[in-house]
């Protein structure tokens, strides 16, 4: 049992991998099973992905950093990708190549700054209401567009910050009044991710899943009389099927029956006791005699018929036996 439950996540773990290879380009295999990069660029820049699987993955999630390190939400100051969507609901179940294709189009839709390139500038933006409106994974959302748009207050803009936000455009034309608004509001933050783009393309897949999935209904149902005549149709077969099985198991046994009976060797068998039990009518028609119960002429015609009866039946026994002898003697 145990080897077999070691084979099994072998080969989830190779599946997992070999969703990465499916989904993006440029996979590089650095060790094999346990180290793998993915070059991409955004925003003019080159940047390397690099996906690191513990002994423990897929039960583990996979440690994913990005270089050069970049100033994105996702990203903590060291390069490592710690806050995506895919990656903080990743199960055993998950893909790991749409979770980094995921992460790929984010960046390259949305290319962020260089954390070389911002400390260079060194700007410092003016104290900036805490809005709580990093993307977090919808519920109804498939797993290439993950975004964390549910939980509202998770998100604190660390203190250097460039003068425009990068992950949400649209706040850039707001004031502050209407930032505050935006902050204390929560039915102006559900009508503000309502007409994200993001959000906005997310809805148009759900509802083209829900119309493909509206029309695969109706064709089911459309067949459904169909299948229940075939169904039927089986089913009668099944016990046409089941009542000639019967009369053959029936059938067999005659077979055996009559094959045993009209055997060469229970043909011999019989008329070896035939060609006995003729010989002792014989006796008995002698002792008859003898004793008076029976004339001459009634004697001779029943004795000679008796004897001639048992000679025939003894010379066919012979021959059958002769024949069965070098049957058996040529391997038959």
């Amino acid at each position: 049992m145990l080897p077999r439950l070691y084979r099994g996540e072998l080969e989830i773990r190779k599946r997992q991998i070999n969703t990465l290879k499916i989904f993006n380009d440029n996979v590089t295999e650095i060790q094999e099973g346990s180290e793998y990069q993915v070059l991409f660029n955004s925003g003019g820049h080159e940047f390397c992905l690099r996906v690191l699987l513990t002994q423990e993955f897929p039960n583990d999630k996979p440690i994913l950093h990005i270089s050069p390190a970049v100033a994105h939400p996702w990203v903590n100051s060291e390069g490592d990708i710690t806050s995506a969507p895919g990656l903080l609901n990743f199960t055993v179940h998950s893909d790991l190549g749409r979770v980094v294709q995921a992460i790929i189009r984010e960046f390259e839709r949305t290319p962020p700054p260089l954390l070389s390139e911002q400390s260079n500038t060194n700007i410092t933006s003016p104290s900036v209401p805490n809005l709580g409106l990093e993307a977090e994974t919808m519920g109804r959302g498939s797993p290439s567009y993950s975004y964390n748009y549910g939980n509202i207050r998770s998100f604190s803009p660390p203190v250097q910050l460039m003068n425009q936000s990068i992950v949400f455009p649209e706040l850039n034309t707001l004031s502050v009044d209407e930032l505050q608004f935006l902050k204390e509001c929560e039915e102006r933050q559900e009508e503000f991710i309502d007409n994200l783009p993001q959000v906005q393309e997310l809805n148009k897949v759900i509802d083209d899943f829900i119309s493909n999935i509206e029309e695969l209904a109706d064709s089911n149902l459309a067949k459904r009389e169909k299948f229940e005549n075939l169904s039927k149709d089986i089913e009668t077969k099944i016990q046409a099927v089941t009542k000639l099985a019967f009369e053959n198991e029936r059938l067999s046994t005659v077979y055996q029956s009559l094959s045993e009976k009209y055997s060469p060797k229970n043909i011999k068998d019989q008329l070896r006791e035939a060609a006995e039990k003729s010989n002792v009518d014989s006796e008995h028609v002698a002792e008859a005699f003898l004793n008076g119960d029976l004339d001459v002429d009634k004697f001779v015609n029943s004795y000679i018929q008796i004897r001639s009866l048992n000679q025939t039946r003894k010379s066919k026994e012979e021959k059958l036996s002769q024949q069965l002898y070098n049957l058996e003697k040529a391997g038959f």
